[in-house]
């Protein structure tokens, strides 16, 4: 179970869920433009994949090693959850919900 913060630099990211496959999901605060990011991460052979999407945008800031079939189902994922998303990144995160 995700019950910690994970520091980017001075950002912080919090936790949303964890899948069984070891995929981790995480997202931003509110920006001061309105959009929070959604960063999901799962560990590999070589250390981790990463990606990134901005919402409400769904523009990918970056992806590093997933593919392009796991991009579409974690856009359709962010498209999902973007409510709730908003809703935790408002809160300060799901351990203060």
């Amino acid at each position: 179970m995700l019950d910690f913060f994970i520091r980017k630099g001075k950002k912080m990211l919090y936790p949303y869920i964890e899948f069984p496959n070891e995929l981790i999901v995480t997202h931003s605060e509110i920006k001061k433009d309105n959009s929070v990011w959604i960063n999901f991460e799962q560990p590999c052979k070589n250390g981790f994949r990463e990606a990134r999407i901005a919402l409400p945008q769904y523009k990918w800031l970056f992806n590093e090693g997933f593919s392009d079939k796991k991009i579409k189902e974690f856009e359709q994922f962010s498209h999902q959850n973007a409510a709730m998303v908003y809703k935790y990144a408002r809160l300060g995160g799901i351990n203060n919900a």
